[in-house]
C-alpha cells in the first residue's frame, strides 16, 4: 500500500506544473510547489501535478454578425495568447486551470468583437480591417491587464459578404484607386510645371546679367569672335567698311533707351518664386505604381 501511494510527478518542456499533495484518507489537496518543465519531483508521497501549457497558442472563433448597416458578414478571428511565465499557481487556483481559455477568455472576447463589429459598416470591415482589429486588440489587452493572460495579437480573416455588399466594396475600391491615380498625375504635373518655371527663371537671370552689365562690351567681343572664325575660312574675301567715326568697322551697338531696373521687391519676388518651385520640384510624386524619375532641376545661374 505504501508503494502504491508513492508518485513521481513530471512536467514536459513548455509546461509548468502545479504540484499538490493529496492525503490518503482525510484532508484536502494542498499546493506544494511549481514544477518548471522539463522536470520531475522524484519519488514522492502522494504528490500529483496539474500540467499547464505555457506556450503561445492561437484560438480561432467564427462569427456571423449583423453590422451597423444591418448586413450579415461572416469572418474568423484568430487570437494569439500566452500565459505569463511563473503564473501556474494563479491559473489553477483562479483562472480555470487547463480550461483557462474557455472559462475566462472565450466569451469576453466574443462579446468585445460583437460590440466592435456592430459599430462599423460591412464595407468598413473589409476596407478598414486593420483599424477594427486594432480596436479589438486594445480592448482585450486592457481587459486582461494585470492577469496571467497575455494577448499577443488579433487577426481577422475569411471575411465573406452577401453579393450586394461585395459589389459595393469593389466599386468603392475602384473609386479609391482612381482617386489615387488622379492624385499621382496631379503631383507629376506639379513637378513638371515647377521644373519649367525654374528653367525660365534661370534664363531670365542670364539675360538680366547680359542686358544690365555687358551690353556694349559683350557684343563687341562676340563680333571679334565672328571675325576670327571668318578669317580661318579658306577662299573667302572679307570686306570691312568703316561704319563709325573712328573707322573701326565694328558693329553698331545701340545702347540708348530705357532698361528695366529690378527693384528690391522684384528681386525678393524672383527669389521667393525660385525657392517655392524648387521645393515642389524636389517633392516625390507618390503612387501605388512605380513613379517615373523626374528630370533634375537646373542649378541657379551665378
Amino acid at each position: 500500500m505504501a508503494a502504491g501511494a508513492c508518485t513521481n510527478p513530471e512536467t514536459p518542456a513548455g509546461f509548468e506544473g502545479y504540484v499538490y499533495h493529496l492525503p490518503l484518507v482525510f484532508g484536502k489537496m494542498a499546493y506544494r510547489n511549481t514544477l518548471i518543465g522539463p522536470g520531475s519531483t522524484g519519488i514522492s508521497w502522494r504528490l500529483f501535478v496539474i500540467k499547464i501549457d505555457m506556450r503561445a497558442a492561437s484560438f480561432n472563433e467564427d462569427f456571423d454578425l449583423l453590422t451597423k448597416d444591418n448586413l450579415s458578414v461572416k469572418f474568423q478571428v484568430a487570437t494569439r495568447i500566452q500565459l505569463e511565465p511563473g503564473s501556474v499557481k494563479a491559473v489553477v487556483e483562479h483562472w480555470g486551470g487547463t480550461d483557462w481559455y474557455g472559462w475566462n477568455v472565450k466569451e469576453p472576447l466574443r462579446t468585445i468583437i460583437r460590440r466592435e463589429v456592430m459599430e462599423v459598416s460591412a464595407i468598413d470591415i473589409q476596407l478598414k480591417t486593420d483599424e477594427v482589429r486594432q480596436r479589438i486588440f486594445d480592448k482585450l489587452v486592457a481587459k486582461y491587464e494585470g492577469s496571467p493572460i497575455d494577448v499577443l495579437s488579433v487577426d481577422i480573416g475569411n471575411i465573406s459578404f452577401p453579393k450586394e455588399v461585395t459589389d459595393a466594396i469593389q466599386a468603392k475600391i475602384a473609386k479609391q484607386q482612381e482617386l489615387e491615380r488622379q492624385e499621382f498625375v496631379l503631383a507629376k504635373a506639379r513637378k513638371e510645371a515647377a521644373i519649367r518655371v525654374l528653367e525660365a527663371l534661370r534664363v531670365a537671370k542670364q539675360q538680366r546679367i547680359i542686358s544690365t552689365t555687358l551690353d556694349p562690351l559683350y557684343v563687341q567681343r562676340k563680333a571679334v569672335q565672328v571675325y576670327r572664325a571668318l578669317a580661318l575660312s579658306k577662299n573667302k574675301t572679307i570686306l570691312v567698311l568703316p561704319n563709325t567715326d573712328d573707322g573701326t568697322a565694328m558693329p553698331l551697338v545701340h545702347s540708348s533707351g530705357t532698361r528695366k531696373v529690378l527693384t528690391a521687391a522684384d528681386e525678393l519676388l524672383l527669389k521667393t518664386m525660385e525657392e517655392r518651385y524648387m521645393k515642389v520640384a524636389k517633392e516625390p510624386a507618390t503612387s501605388l505604381e512605380p513613379t517615373p524619375t523626374p528630370a533634375p532641376a537646373p542649378a541657379p545661374a551665378p
